[in-house]
């Protein structure tokens, strides 16, 4: 993982790489990242453990990527099954995650999920103090669309949400988040159609699930040169985490033959996404704060 001590510096964590920052009783490992506003935590989880989150101020997305039977629940109700790919909302309060047999889930907190943030690898950097700052929590979206079984468990399974022309990738919010689960790729991106752009006042992690990739990065350069850095073009597999912090130039491009799967996470919510109608479950969260 490359130095976090320097604020604004791109943390790139190939967790292959390293120890996980939590292990559970039942073998369970975490590695998890965060930035100023949300924490990433990429899970082996085992076969028969539970994942308990206690007394959360916030709702978080859990990310289910293959077949494996994972349930799902809250607030001592009845566990709700995911068996396939699928993107879930679980609400704020306590919850708890475990799978039938051996799989890697992803889930995603905001940072006012003390616990969970603390336990980031570069937790100890700071807040880039670019970040525009992620509101106090707030009410959690109105029913919707979602699948609400569960008592406000939301299941967005993937095989329901065609590809559309125009539309980038698949988007979903909470109150507080947002994520986009690109469809998969196959084979290596077109290196003469990249994407190089950045972003002014928030930070981008960009979680790869399946396959290789490159992440190129570029640091403006500033009035001060001590603030200056090489470009980099770093090489990553899967699983990995990569946070990219305001103003830095970024594209990505899956490398190598085989599939891709790569998720982008934002706090708060993207205005420009929500505003040009990509975002799968804004019905949900009509009368929330943007």
């Amino acid at each position: 993982m490359s130095s976090a001590a320097i604020v604004g510096t791109p943390v790139v964590d190939e967790i292959s790489q390293r120890d996980p920052d939590s292990v559970t009783a039942g073998g369970s490992r975490t590695w998890s990242v965060c930035g100023r506003n949300f924490v990433v935590a990429i899970t082996e989880l085992e076969a028969g453990d539970r994942l308990a989150a206690h007394h959360l101020p916030d709702e978080y997305v859990l990310l289910v990527q293959d077949d494996a039977v994972v349930g799902v629940e809250h607030d001592g109700r009845a566990s709700v099954a995911v068996s396939e790919p699928a993107l879930v909302v679980v609400p704020a309060g306590t919850s708890s995650v475990h799978a039938v047999a051996s799989t890697t889930v992803a889930r995603v907190f905001t940072a006012h999920c003390d616990e969970q943030m603390s336990r980031a690898v570069n937790h100890a950097a700071g807040a880039d103090p670019r970040t525009a700052p992620l509101p106090e929590p707030g009410n959690a979206g109105s029913d919707g669309n979602g699948d609400n079984s569960g008592d406000g468990i939301r299941i967005h399974r993937l095989r329901d949400i065609p590809d559309e022309e125009g539309r980038l990738g698949r988007i979903f919010r909470t109150a507080s988040l947002m994520v986009n689960w690109f469809p998969v790729h196959e084979g290596p991106r077109d290196t003469e159609r990249l994407s190089p752009h950045s972003h002014e006042d928030f930070e981008q992690l960009s979680v790869t699930l399946v396959g290789d990739y490159a992440h190129h990065l570029r640091v403006p350069w500033t009035p001060r040169m001590s603030e200056w850095r090489d470009d980099q073009h770093v090489q990553v597999g899967s699983p990995s985490m990569t946070l990219i912090p305001p103003t830095v130039v970024h594209t990505t491009r899956a490398v190598g033959p085989g599939p891709h799967t790569l998720i982008d996470v934002f706090a708060p919510p993207r205005e420009d996404f929500l505003a040009k109608g990509w975002v799968l479950n804004a019905g949900d969260y009509q009368g929330a704060r943007r």
